[in-house]
Parts: structure tokens; C-alpha cells; sequence
């Protein structure tokens, strides 16, 4: 049996293709992300009882495990929104942007199939097998955004922009070096902000701000029988949650970098490593989030020139360092 489980490891293990590695941490995450906020979306619609609160919750949850899950080999971005912002800020080179995005679709294509699939007698009960984008037995909005009536186009793309603004960040800030949280809250931290945004801004248009959350499960829709209605729907409204998101990202990141990032250059940090998560945590092209606020990239565990850094996950020496943040890299 041990021989047999070490030829399949083989065949699946992938070592020297980092970045196909991050393609499936970026893919699986999002998966995640979205086969718990959509399951989440369909149980408190047909459970007695149900309620957008326990929605907002475990769409927080679901997106701090899904952190969890891409962090280490990718920086679990999980959201081309924040690639884009972080490719903008010279956190991720242009060119994974697009592998990044179209990982990230699928994983949420597959996360959307998946929540369908495992409550799909739940659905029958909603809309009796009649697949419906608007009306009163609507299920569509279980899986992509839409906005309530009252709803204009200006204010639902203000919506996305000011929901993905905080999103990105408040990412930036607990991700900063001199705030001293240690990489494995960091996920938990998200997780919370994910959900105050929900609980903010999710009655407007259902909180996408991620066009790869809401365009993937779109997608899905077509393809479970929903019809085109899912893209011409509240007059082509599929078109804001990914316009939105972009602007926004861009936006939140800039905003930290301005009011605090881009200041205290010259602070020195007394940076005490934690041991246990953050020891194990694999060096990788993707910091957690893509972000590293404070200081820039080392490779393979060595520190290179002027200005880059010892990663916080990474085994020190002493047991107490102190790091200048002006070898911070913007």
C-alpha cells in the first residue's frame, strides 16, 4: 500500500512548476470561496428561518479558509481586482494577471457547480425546476449579483467601487509589517473583512467586489439553464461588478498607501518571529495576499541586495530582528 501511495504522490506531486502551483492555489481557493458563500446564499433562503446575517458569516469564513488554502504557494489573491491593484503597487508582475484572473474564474465556476449540485433538491424547492433570473421564484441572485429595483447604475457601480475599496485596503493594513501581525491571523483578519463589508454594503447588489466571484458563477448560471437573461438582466448589469471592482481595488490600495503606507520611512521595527504556522509557511513568489506593505521579496530563502527582505515566515537567526522600513519597496 505504501508503494502504491508513493507512485501516485509522484504522479501528482508538482515541485519545479511554481507557477503552475499557484494557478491551482489561486483555482482552489476561489472554489472554496464560492462553494461556501453560495451554499451559504441557498440554505438561508429555503431554511426556516434563514437570514442574510449567517450569509455575511459564512462568506467571511469561507474567505479566510480559502486564504488559508492559496496563501503560501500563491499569496491568495483569489480576486483579479487585487491582482490588478498589486501588479499597479510592483507586488505581482503584469504578466500573471491574466493566468491569475482565468484560474480564479474557474475556481469560481466550479465552486458555483458544486454548491448547485450538493442543493440542488433545495433549489427544486425555491423555483420548482424552473431556472429564473427575476420574478418572485428568482434563484439566479443564489449564485451571481443583482440589484434591487431601487438600484440606479451610477449607485450600484459606487457600491462596488466604495466595497472593493475597503476590501483592498484593509488588506493592505493588516498585512503591513509595522502593524506586527503575525501571517497566520492575517487570513482571520480578511475573513472579518470580508464580512463587515457584507454587512455594510451587501444589501445594494449582493458585495461581489470580485469580478472573478461573480462572473464565474454567471457563467455557471448559463450553463445550468438560466439563459442569457443572467448577462441582460437590470440592464446589463454583469458589467458592473467587474468595472467596479477593478477601480476599486486600485483605489483602496492607494488610499492606505497615501494616508499611512507611503510614511515613517525611516521607523525601525523590532520584528519577534513567531514560531509554529509562520515557520512553515513555504517561501514563494506570493506574499500572503499578494501584499507586502512593508518590506520587498527575497528568493529561496536568501536575503539579495539593497532592497529586499526576510520574509516573515522565514526561520531568523537571532531571535530578535530589527528591520528598517526603508527598504521598503512601492
Amino acid at each position: 500500500m505504501g508503494v502504491f501511495q508513493d507512485k501516485v504522490a509522484s504522479i501528482l506531486r508538482i515541485e519545479d512548476q511554481q507557477f503552475t502551483r499557484e494557478l491551482l492555489a489561486e483555482c482552489i481557493g476561489t472554489f472554496f470561496l464560492l462553494l461556501i458563500g453560495n451554499a451559504a446564499n441557498i440554505q438561508a433562503a429555503v431554511a426556516v428561518g434563514g437570514n442574510s446575517t449567517s450569509c455575511h458569516i459564512a462568506w467571511g469564513i469561507g474567505f479566510m479558509f480559502a486564504v488559508y488554502l492559496a496563501a503560501s504557494v500563491s499569496g491568495g489573491h483569489l480576486n483579479p481586482a487585487i491582482s490588478v491593484a498589486q501588479s499597479i503597487l510592483g507586488n505581482l508582475p503584469p504578466w500573471k494577471i491574466i493566468p491569475y484572473a482565468i484560474a480564479q474564474v474557474i475556481g469560481a465556476f466550479l465552486g458555483a457547480a458544486v454548491a448547485y449540485f450538493g442543493h440542488h433538491d433545495d433549489l427544486w424547492k425555491l423555483d420548482g425546476g424552473i431556472r429564473q433570473v427575476t420574478g418572485g421564484q428568482a434563484t439566479a441572485g443564489l449564485f451571481t449579483t443583482f440589484p434591487p429595483d431601487h438600484m440606479s447604475v451610477w449607485g450600484s457601480l459606487l457600491d462596488q467601487i466604495i466595497g472593493t475599496a475597503m476590501l483592498s485596503g484593509l488588506v493592505c493594513l493588516i498585512t503591513d509589517k509595522r502593524h506586527q501581525i503575525p501571517t497566520g491571523v492575517v487570513p482571520v483578519l480578511a475573513g472579518s473583512i470580508m464580512s463587515m463589508v457584507a454587512m455594510t454594503f451587501g444589501a445594494n447588489g449582493g458585495f461581489a467586489i470580485n469580478p472573478a466571484r461573480d462572473f464565474g458563477p454567471r457563467v455557471f448560471c448559463l450553463c445550468a439553464g438560466y439563459g442569457w437573461e443572467v448577462f441582460s438582466a437590470h440592464g446589463y448589469y454583469f458589467w458592473i461588478p467587474i468595472v467596479g471592482a477593478l477601480i476599486g481595488s486600485i483605489i483602496g490600495a492607494w488610499i492606505y498607501k497615501i494616508f499611512v503606507g507611503l510614511h515613517g520611512m525611516n521607523e525601525s521595527l523590532d520584528i519577534q518571529p513567531a514560531k509554529g504556522f509562520n515557520e512553515m509557511q513555504r517561501n514563494s513568489e506570493g506574499i500572503l495576499i499578494g501584499y507586502d506593505n512593508t518590506l520587498s521579496r527575497a528568493r529561496g530563502g536568501e536575503i539579495a541586495a539593497p532592497r529586499t527582505y526576510t520574509p516573515s515566515y522565514q526561520v531568523f537567526e537571532s531571535s530578535r530582528t530589527q528591520i528598517t522600513t526603508a527598504d521598503r519597496r512601492y
